[in-house]
């Protein structure tokens, strides 16, 4: 039992999703756009030897201001090569692209090179085949058949060349080895863009399906936004083909301020279920390619899914306890029969577990015969405690981008971060007002930000905000706004 006087561990257990009571999100958004279809396939073609564009495939003939986009333009060859590709979910999606220098470089595990045309060309790029250059080849890897349907994967491919100040755009990624080895010509670069390779989908907002305890607490009632920051772009409806592979949950993490400055620490894991068909309407049903345009017959070579999330609530930030307990919980659901029903372990982690104390500075937990957490007493420091991850923090953004951004902290600058990995926004944004330290960040501060509270972006006043990046296929780029791409480690305005 917990020690009296002993802070409490966990205050809530929250189950967030789909309700009776949702509405779409595309209420009142003035841009919602579908996501791009992930693309299958790319190729290169020999413009001077007659090649023509497959069918299906789109070529990329100039770059972002308008250039040419010949691989081979400025080089002493007359040889002309474009890159095609190509989208569809009829096969796995690349997930990754490359450039590979002959001799140089080696090919990377389960990548594959595009060595010849769909005209069965040599596909190498530089020189055209002169014996004199390195001869350059473009790489790919697909997604494997175990890899699930929503899976990141490559939704969007350009051409630069930084001698005419073109640079990557904002969330694509740059594959820094140019494509020209030769002497003679500008630069040239691959770069794409990785989206999640979900398919068609209806977003709602979340709501509270259930939480335990039932009853607000005196010293800390639950707030009534937890839903929306478990599932901060929505509780969705997704039609998936029917053979679809299982999707693994996504843990999040997300920081609640109160008005007395008061920090809530919430740790949430996102899954999918099935969902039944026969609660849609025709309208949401057609929207979702369930049913046939012309005939209204069902579809039935695809699945209906559902976006769920359970989630812990905290004033303590042991986010990688809750982690594990929050898996625990979930694959004990999917699993069973158990001797004990899952409430049992959720009422026991929230009443029985004490907290650690210098007297007892380790508790261990043990859920199963195979699963245990251990809870160490936080680590005495003149810093407050909080989320923050140095680590993750360098990891990501490296020594130079670091220092920027803790100047642009310190000038109070509208700050937006933004990855497709929600689990490290906070641990990140922790990280930097932690930093300031003894100054206190006093402007909004939103670590993991809903998409329906996404308004705070236009907000006359300095903020530090956390979105995913699939929120950049929803909405343009905000205007007076410093945006931290983490994946990609760029820092644009």
């Amino acid at each position: 039992m917990a020690e009296d006087g002993a802070p409490q561990l966990v205050d809530y257990f929250v189950v967030a999703g789909l309700t009776s009571a949702s509405k779409p999100l595309e209420e009142g958004t003035p841009k919602l756009a579908m996501p791009l279809e992930p693309i299958a396939d790319v190729a290169i073609i020999i413009r001077s030897e007659g090649e023509e564009v497959p069918e299906g495939f789109t070529c990329i003939e100039t770059t972002l201001t308008g250039h040419s986009a010949d691989l081979n333009c400025g080089l002493l060859t007359t040889s002309r090569m474009f890159l095609c590709y190509r989208r569809g979910r009829e096969k796995l999606p690349l997930i990754d692209l490359g450039v590979l220098c002959e001799g140089k470089d080696r090919l990377k595990a389960g990548c594959s090179i595009i060595e010849t045309t769909p005209y069965s060309r040599a596909a190498h790029i530089s020189g055209g085949g002169s014996s004199l250059q390195q001869r350059t080849f473009i790489t790919y890897r697909r997604a494997s058949e175990c890899q699930a349907h929503s899976t990141l994967a490559v939704t969007d491919i350009c051409i630069i060349r930084p001698s005419k100040g073109e640079a990557p755009p904002h969330t694509f990624c740059k594959v820094d080895k140019n494509l020209n080895t030769g002497m003679w010509g500008p630069g040239i670069y691959l770069c794409y863009k990785k989206s999640m390779a979900k398919g068609t989908a209806l977003a709602y907002e979340a709501g509270l399906i259930s939480r335990y305890p039932d009853i607000d607490s005196e010293s800390f009632a639950l707030p009534h936004t937890v839903p929306v920051f478990c599932l901060p772009m929505g509780a969705t409806i997704e039609s998936w083909p029917a053979d679809s592979k299982y999707h693994l949950p996504v843990f999040s993490t997300f920081v609640l301020t109160a008005g007395t400055g008061e920090k809530v620490y919430g740790a949430a894991i996102q899954f999918y279920e099935s969902y039944d068909r026969d609660k849609l309407s025709d309208k949401q049903r057609l929207s979702l390619g369930l049913l046939s345009v012309i005939d209204r017959r069902p579809i039935l070579t695809k699945s209906v899914q559902t976006k769920r999330s359970i989630c812990v609530l905290s004033h303590w930030p042991f986010f990688d306890v809750f982690q594990k307990f929050l898996t625990f919980v979930y694959r004990y659901s999917i699993s069973g029969p158990h001797v004990l029903p899952i409430e049992k372990h959720i009422s026991n982690f929230l009443h029985n577990v004490p907290f650690p104390s210098p007297q007892r500075p380790r508790i261990l937990v043990q859920l199963s015969p195979y699963d245990n957490l251990l809870i160490c007493q936080p680590v005495s420091s003149p810093l407050l405690l909080s989320g923050a991850s140095y680590f993750t923090l360098l990891q990501n953004l490296g020594a130079e981008n670091t220092v920027t951004l803790l100047l642009t902290v310190l000038i109070e600058h509208k700050l937006l971060i933004h990855s497709l990995r929600p689990a490290v926004l906070t641990s990140v944004c922790e990280a930097l007002v932690s930093m300031i330290f003894p100054f206190h960040w006093q402007c909004p501060y939103i670590p993991l930000c809903p998409l329906n509270l996404a308004d705070v972006l236009s907000a006359p006043v300095p903020f530090i905000v956390g979105v995913h990046s699939s929120y950049f296929e929803l909405y343009d780029l905000p205007q007076d706004v410093i945006c931290v791409d983490l994946d990609t480690n760029t820092i644009s305005q």
